[in-house]
């Protein structure tokens, strides 16, 4: 028995085989597709940061101190100035036309007002539809702007007898360190590629998968894929997805590889557990897609569903916002995804060292989305051998 069993494993992954070097679909979703996709955001977040954004800067003041204002915010990494505006409002409609990222209004008088130790005030216009970028380009005109504010308190101080350190004390007496201690470039790449990356192998292997099913379906296929799995559904689908697997599983290790070895990822914990949550969140996405397959019985359908299961784990799996910041109903919603239980593991993993104990518990939910496709196997089974299950597309 067990040899017949492997017998048709092994006739149904070459069947499955030669339909994927026989079809251009199969190629792009298993190899082509993941390696250009991987290639294209790679490329894209290879900056790292954003860099010399455009700032423009309208001097009212025309002094000493407004030009040395203008130097300190062009001299960070983060802003590039513009000088060309003569008034607020031509530097307005360029910030509403998006020429420009922010506006700095240096009002006529600032030196003088410092010079009286009075306040003084300059304004700053942010174009803040990019959250992220506008954070970044507010942080960085304001320790622009910081640090004039403190040499002018450090020049009166020491015009007024202080020696250097006292006038630093004063000025400030708290100094704050901080330790970056997970993403220590403040980086894109090292930040957005570790939820890109998986997010795009997963559309692959779940379209991939879909693809692979509702052909069967879509062609009326079926019987003879049950007849070369000797009739066995289980072992069926075992021989269609294995070769799958494996590319897919491949494709995991070219991105572990960019993770550890290009960006430098830290792997405080195990490798090994990290490439079997891997090869659990492939077979997972593959039993989602015998789940939707199953139900749709409809090719063009579930790659639709497909599409939108997929985007919406990017949004609920808590990197780019907290999960436990979100409501009780997003937080229950997240957790149909299998995404998001994977990258909690890969996290942990990674930057947090988990114990093997705790590594183990959190990737104990991956096997709840194998069991929801295995169960569909009886009623895939059926859908196969009546013909009026076919030919949907």
């Amino acid at each position: 028995m067990k040899n017949s069993n492997v017998h048709y494993l092994l006739q149904s992954f070459r069947r499955e085989a030669g339909r994927i070097l026989g079809d251009r679909v199969y190629l792009f979703t298993g190899l082509l597709g993941p390696l250009a996709a991987f290639a294209l955001v790679i490329l894209i977040f290879s900056a790292n940061v954003p860099r010399k954004l455009p700032v423009s800067v309208v001097d009212c003041d025309h002094t000493s101190l407004s030009r040395k204002i203008i130097r300190m915010v062009d001299a960070t990494p983060i802003a590039r100035t513009n000088t060309r505006y003569t008034s607020t409002v031509e530097a307005r409609q360029a910030l509403n036309a998006g020429e420009t990222e922010a506006v700095v209004v240096i009002p006529a008088g600032t030196e003088r007002e410092v010079i009286r130790g009075r306040e003084a005030r300059v304004a700053v216009y942010l174009n803040n539809v990019y959250l992220i970028k506008a954070g970044l380009l507010k942080s960085g005109i304001q320790k622009a702007l910081a640090t004039v504010s403190a040499g002018i308190r450090q020049q009166n101080r020491l015009m007024s007898g202080e020696s250097r350190q006292q006038a630093m004390g004063r000025i400030q007496a708290i100094q704050l360190t901080p330790v970056l201690l997970f993403n220590p470039y403040t980086s894109y790449e090292y930040y957005l590629t570790l939820l890109i990356l998986p997010v795009l192998l997963t559309v692959f292997i779940l379209f991939g998968s879909i693809y692979s099913l509702g052909t069967e379906l879509q062609y009326g296929s079926g019987p003879g894929w049950l007849e070369a799995a000797g009739g066995n559904i289980f072992i069926a689908l075992s021989g269609k997805f294995l070769p799958h697997t494996v590319c897919f599983t491949g494709m995991a290790l070219v991105m572990d590889l960019f993770f550890f070895q290009v960006l430098g990822l830290p792997l405080n914990g195990h490798f090994a557990l990290i490439l079997v949550s891997e090869i659990l969140m492939i077979l997972s996405y593959q039993s989602m897609a015998v789940f939707i397959v199953t139900l749709t019985r409809n090719l063009r359908l579930a790659l639709s569903l497909a599409s939108a299961y997929t985007m919406l784990a990017i949004t609920y799996a808590g990197l780019t916002y907290p999960g436990f910041g979100m409501p009780p109903l997003a937080q229950l919603f997240s957790k149909i995804f299998p995404f998001t239980y994977w990258l909690d593991h890969f996290i942990g993993q990674t930057l947090r060292g988990e114990p093997v104990s705790l590594a183990i518990v959190t990737l104990l939910p991956l096997f709840i989305f194998l069991a929801a496709g295995l169960s569909m196997l009886p009623l895939l089974k059926h859908e196969l051998q009546h013909e009026k299950f076919w030919y949907k597309i």
